[in-house]
């Protein structure tokens, strides 16, 4: 039978030997509720967050406003201390990095005994804890809250401290290194995203003595449109276009199939194509504009817009080039037509016959650039799947080094 003092996976002391059993503590035996309210509102005010913890609003761009007299009520926080949020249930019990102020509606939990605080912040994210708190629930408008007393009820592992200290000192590299990778990955976003603007704003060439000067080119004057249907639903793979992954399986992306069950009035796509997909996002009121980079054919609506450039590597260059927000607005916006009920419509023939755009018409150039561009972003598919190692590893842990 399994021992729950201990956990699957432990630490030895710096003399070799095992740490003892852990011990278990109502939560109110470790934690006191603290509600201070003598501070003169020069306090930052904290969001309290499940993506950042407890932090001060303005670092989040966080845009409720209070009153001065409101503020008056709110609860001191500080460094070090725990809140119990209203949506506790979903994620754990934040921990604040920072000194402030938060809303009388939340519960501030500070340690009465000495302990790791953060060998804390990650047991009260784990999944087994977070199992806790949802076992029993107050109701409270359209959400749910977690009271003191509930919190109380509810064991927590007391461990030896020393053995706190590994466990959190762990974790720690653990997360400092899954950051570094994080920026590892935005550091060679931004150099792709840079190489991709200097290049279309002529301000770094692929030198070669055969390469021509750019040309001024419309998309009707390079591709072509796909107008072929789905004759017999011969492909049965449905795509969706989104302005983060491209083109992609609509079941993948989506968690189900949105298509027709009848999908022989569907669009196909062939590998290298592009899509204008004219659905909004806050970021692209006029749609999205991806290629087709899954070596597979499948079909999209018939309400899309479906175009074969001259070359595969030139449809990799327009891709990268309406990646940017920017150059998509600046593109479809002179192209919009009013509807009589006050909606959006670029129609394919119009979006295809929008301004020129400048490109490399030499070949080699285009597959010199494709190649170099398309390594960077090898490397951040790398990149990305060592992070998600490193995450899987910090959830197995998280898991496996807690009782």
């Amino acid at each position: 039978m399994k021992n729950l003092n201990f956990p699957n996976l432990r630490f030895k002391a710096n003399n070799g030997d095992d740490f003892p059993k852990w011990d278990m503590k109502f939560g109110n035996e470790i934690f006191q509720n603290i509600s201070d309210k003598n501070h003169n509102s020069d306090l930052p005010i904290l969001a309290i967050t499940q993506e950042y913890g407890a932090i001060p609003r303005d670092l989040i761009d966080y845009k409720i406003s209070v009153t001065d007299k409101s503020v008056d009520s709110y609860k001191v926080v500080q460094k070090g201390d725990f809140i119990i949020s209203l949506r506790s249930f979903q994620g754990g019990i934040e921990y604040s990095e920072y000194q402030g102020i938060c809303s009388p509606a939340y519960i501030i939990l500070r340690p009465i005994i000495t302990v790791d605080r953060i060998f804390y912040k990650y047991y009260l994210k784990t999944s087994k804890y977070i199992t806790h708190l949802n076992r029993k629930l107050e109701g409270i408008r359209d959400g749910k809250m977690i009271s003191y007393k509930y919190f109380s009820d509810i064991s927590l592992p007391l461990p030896s401290i020393a053995e706190q200290n590994k466990i959190s000192s762990f974790l720690f590299l653990i997360d400092s290194r899954i950051q570094t990778q994080k920026k590892i990955i935005d550091d060679l976003i931004v150099v792709k995203n840079s190489t991709v603007k200097k290049l279309f704003e002529e301000k770094i060439k692929f030198k070669n003595v055969n390469f021509s000067i750019w040309e001024k080119k419309k998309l009707n004057e390079i591709s072509k449109e796909h107008l072929q249907k789905n004759p017999n639903n011969l492909y049965t793979e449905v795509f969706s276009v989104s302005k983060h992954k491209g083109v992609i399986n609509q079941i993948e992306h989506l968690g189900r199939s949105f298509s027709a069950k009848e999908i022989t009035h569907y669009k196909l796509v062939y590998p290298g194509d592009l899509v204008y997909t004219k659905s909004p996002t806050s970021e692209f009121p006029f749609g999205i504009i991806k290629q087709n980079r899954t070596d597979r054919i499948g079909v999209v609506s018939p309400l899309y817009c479906v175009f074969q450039p001259q070359t595969f590597a030139l449809g990799y260059l327009l891709h990268e080039y309406f990646n940017s927000a920017v150059n998509t607005f600046n593109y479809l916006n002179p192209l919009v037509q009013k509807g009589a009920k006050n909606t959006m419509n670029i129609n394919n023939d119009t979006f295809l016959n929008g301004a020129k755009l400048l490109l490399p018409m030499n070949e080699d150039e285009q597959n010199k650039i494709y190649k170099f561009l398309s390594l960077i972003e090898y490397k951040i598919t790398l990149e990305k799947e060592l992070l998600a190692q490193f995450e899987n590893q910090k959830k197995y842990l998280l898991a496996n080094l807690f009782v």
